[in-house]
């Protein structure tokens, strides 16, 4: 019996969903939610074939997409909240592809992917409340740019840390 090395379709759904939230919080501009749909798409294509690049390549897009709504203004939170969901869209979609990778598509693996899912949540979700309480205290005595530097060293904080 060989073993498919590609994921369960509840799998790949779970891990698009915070990706969703992602495109949604982007809606702010245009430009922005057409390129966040489409790393969104890339996102779901590449987690259902198992491949790790192109998830990294579509998360890539959303965080791009995110970035050139932070330069043309969009509110804080809303950057804040958009750059947590596209973590948690990112981390989920590899820790998916790794258990096919591993387990392949039989495997009952959705737990896992939900304790994944929902830990990766509340650990960005309790640090971008943190960065933007900083944020808010010190937006007096700051320009905006120090968003977007902060966005741009999470990101590479991201790709240090990618397996």
């Amino acid at each position: 019996m060989s073993v498919v090395r590609r994921p369960a379709r509840d799998s790949v759904w779970i891990a698009v969903a915070p990706g969703v939230v992602a495109v949604l919080g982007l809606t702010v501009n245009l430009v922005a939610a057409a390129a966040a749909l489409a790393g969104l798409a890339l996102v779901g294509v590449a987690t259902d074939r198992a491949s790790r690049r192109g998830v990294t390549l579509g998360s890539g897009l959303v965080f791009g997409a995110l970035l050139f709504a932070g330069v043309q203004g969009a509110p804080p939170p809303i950057l804040l909240l958009v750059t947590a969901a596209t973590v948690v869209m990112w981390t989920t979609a590899q820790h998916v592809v790794g258990l096919a990778d591993h387990l392949g598509r039989d495997a009952p693996v959705r737990r896992s992917v939900l304790v994944h899912a929902g830990g990766a949540t509340i650990t960005t979700l309790s640090a971008g409340t943190l960065a933007l309480a900083v944020y808010l205290f010190a937006s007096a005595s700051l320009p905006t740019s120090v968003l977007v530097f902060l966005l741009v060293g999470s990101a590479l904080l991201l790709y240090a840390l990618e397996p």
